[in-house]
């Protein structure tokens, strides 16, 4: 991987992380981190697939910080087709207070 994916994918994360105060904004979760210990507790989840946006998606309008428990059901959409109940891309998107337009332009920017 390049110097500058590492730095947009960086960017990305602590963008995620720092919206969200470092904790796992999964519905109804209550796990909190640190600054310390996000990035090994917490994901930048993207809600859209990085292949279906502009420049992989890499904005914060397209990521949420999930711990482990709420990335594996996250992950269950972009696996299945399906999502668990609270997980969908618009419910996810409500959460951060984005939607899919959103991420689309911003990644356009990138």
């Amino acid at each position: 991987m390049s110097a500058e994916k590492k730095l947009i994918r960086a960017r990305f994360r602590d963008a995620v992380f720092a919206r969200a105060k470092y904790r796992c904004e999964g519905p109804g979760c209550s796990f909190r981190s640190s600054p310390e210990r996000a990035i090994e507790e917490l994901d930048a989840h993207h809600i859209t697939d990085r292949n279906e946006l502009p420049n992989g998606g890499y904005v914060p309008e397209n990521g949420i910080a999930l711990c482990e428990a709420c990335h594996v059901k996250a992950e269950h959409f972009h696996s299945t087709g399906t999502a668990l109940p609270g997980f969908g891309r618009n419910e996810l998107y409500r959460i951060i207070g984005s939607s899919r337009e959103k991420a689309e332009r911003a990644s356009r920017r990138l």
